[in-house]
């Protein structure tokens, strides 16, 4: 059953997702054999993007949140990881999408087909490791930026909040080179889930939520 959840910041979107989560989460096991909590097709619309709010709960108060905003929008994956969204976005396929996204945008900004992908259907089916990231699409109406993006798998009491933050500057880099304003966000995962190793830290979350 899919869920609408819509807050005014990153931040408040993570921690409803964890209350639901470890409140109305379904137990499922996956591929690895790890238990998780899950709920299906969750959809976050966070109408204030720019909301820097960190709450005191989260496990991202370093300056790993800058690196990883940053990522992103590295086209370079030089430690030779399996993948980095970066990557994908901005030089695997031999096209930077994201430029690509900012081009078809300032030719029309009434397009749809502002769109970047992580997936390679050929390769990626040959391997366990794939990104949980599928997609990022881009609209401009009214002179505001608008970013939906989908990932296929999202662990939401290690990954989400960092995820988002990252995704924010893709978009804030659009909106720049788009002369735009990103307004809005809406994020869609398929499975929202948390591992059972993070329960414990998540029901602490919760009681200071």
């Amino acid at each position: 059953m899919a869920k609408f959840i819509r807050t005014n910041s990153i931040s408040q979107a993570w921690l409803t997702c964890v209350k639901k989560i470890m409140q109305e989460g379904h137990e499922v096991t996956d591929e690895r054999g790890s238990l998780t909590k899950e709920l299906q097709n969750v959809i976050l619309e966070i109408t204030n993007p720019n909301d820097n709010t960190i709450p005191e709960c989260s496990p991202w108060h370093d300056d790993r949140l800058e690196t990883y905003k940053k990522e992103l929008l590295d086209p370079d994956n030089e430690q030779g990881f399996v993948y980095t969204y970066g990557n994908r976005l901005r030089q695997y396929f031999k096209i930077d999408q994201i430029d690509t996204c900012i081009e078809k945008l300032n030719n029309c900004p009434q397009s749809r087909r502002a769109i970047a992908i992580t997936i390679d259907p050929i390769q990626d089916n040959k391997v366990d490791e794939i990104p949980c990231l599928q997609e990022i699409a881009f609209l401009i109406r009214d002179n505001q930026l608008y970013m939906t993006d989908f990932f296929r798998s999202n662990d939401c009491g290690g990954a989400t909040f960092p995820n988002l933050f990252g995704i924010r500057e893709v978009g804030y880099y659009v909106a720049k080179n788009t002369d735009t304003e990103l307004v809005n966000m809406v994020h869609h995962a398929m499975s929202l889930h948390i591992y059972e190793h993070d329960w414990d830290k998540c029901r602490e979350i919760l009681r200071k939520y």
